[in-house]
């Protein structure tokens, strides 16, 4: 009986290996590295890729975020003075923001929130 046993046991798994659907496993690709970019805020966003629509003459659907760092600026006008205008000395958070049209780069500075929103570079 215990003969029987073992040989039904052997059966029994052997048909169900045989009748189990197959399962393949795949593994998602990763997100692309620039994953700051991702935890830019839509005001920010915005706010960026409108002044960029104006100084370039294209649409915002044209426009292209290739870069966005976390920054500090150590004044009230994110590091870039004018003569006529006083700054703060404040630490400022918020953003350094490279927008591209496909042939121009335009380098921005903004706050954390938006509200500022100052062009650093234009590129060629």
């Amino acid at each position: 009986m215990t003969i029987c046993l073992l040989v039904f046991s052997t059966t029994s798994c052997t048909n169900n290996q045989a009748n189990s659907p197959q399962i393949e496993i795949t593994q998602t690709p990763a997100p692309p590295t620039n994953s700051t970019n991702n935890k830019l805020s839509t005001a920010v966003k915005s706010a960026v890729l409108s002044d960029a629509s104006k100084r370039v003459s294209k649409s915002i659907a044209e426009l292209r975020i290739t870069q966005a760092e976390k920054q500090s600026w150590g004044d009230s006008c994110l590091g870039l003075a004018q003569a006529d205008k006083l700054c703060a000395q404040v630490i400022v958070p918020g953003w350094k923001v490279v927008v591209t049209d496909g042939k121009n780069e335009l380098v921005y500075r903004t706050d954390e929130k938006g509200k500022q929103v100052k062009l650093e570079d234009l590129q060629k």
